[in-house]
């Protein structure tokens, strides 16, 4: 029998949601550093608990017993299904409320002002523009013609947003939008009709200065 059994690859190929429970333990405890224990200790754990929801209602010296008084491993374990739990329920946090495009303007000049660097920066909104969730999707030399729509909108579905803005600066400084910028912000216009994600307004972003799609009509185009 092959010791590794394939779980920490399928972990890496699959999914950490594809594998059975079985699976998942062997993998933890590979990861742990625990090869060479590993069928003693899988065969301990599961003759131990019965099934994974009995590993919840042991104590902690009965957890560590398990793993032969390792207590690294039985901590990792704790602590990583603990995480898993408060992922769960743990609520998303609104990092605040957009009123307009001047706001987040101020706000991202403030950011981004002598960025050497060029970012394309995404805010997923809800149904109270609220920011659910803000997002670099690209950093470095930012040509928005390399930029697929489908990087933008897998990260606004995460948060089931209902509208989004795209910010992104000019480390020159200048705000003055290029043709690939009106044809991207167009474009990403579209694509959020169709999916029902609707872009408020894209945002470029200079030294002193912001400019904006929605104030500028291009968005009413």
């Amino acid at each position: 029998m092959n010791l590794y059994d394939g779980a920490k690859d399928k972990l890496q190929q699959i999914g950490v949601e594809n594998l059975t429970n079985e699976e998942l333990v062997k993998a933890f405890l590979i990861c742990q550093g625990l090869s060479q224990e590993l069928l003693k200790l899988n065969e301990s754990f599961w003759d131990a608990i019965g099934d994974i929801a009995g590993y919840g209602i042991l104590n902690q010296l009965e957890k560590e017993t398990i793993f032969n008084e390792n207590k690294n491993a039985a901590l990792s374990l704790e602590a990583a299904i603990e995480l898993g739990k408060r992922m769960q329920t743990q609520p998303i946090q609104l990092i605040g409320k957009v009123i307009g495009s001047a706001q987040i303007g101020k706000m991202m000049i403030a950011r981004f002002q002598k960025n050497t660097q060029e970012h394309l920066l995404l805010l997923c909104l809800d149904t109270k523009n609220q920011i659910k969730r803000e997002i670099i999707i690209f950093k470095g030399g930012l040509n928005s013609a390399e930029v697929h729509p489908r990087e933008i909108m897998v990260e606004a579905l995460r948060v089931s947003s209902n509208s989004f803005i795209l910010v992104h600066n000019h480390p020159s400084g200048s705000i003055e939008p290029s043709m690939n910028d009106v044809a991207f912000t167009k474009k990403m216009q579209k694509v959020g009709e169709l999916m029902g994600i609707r872009l408020i307004d894209h945002l470029i972003i200079g030294d002193q200065s912001y400019w904006s799609a929605a104030e500028k009509g291009v968005l009413n185009d």
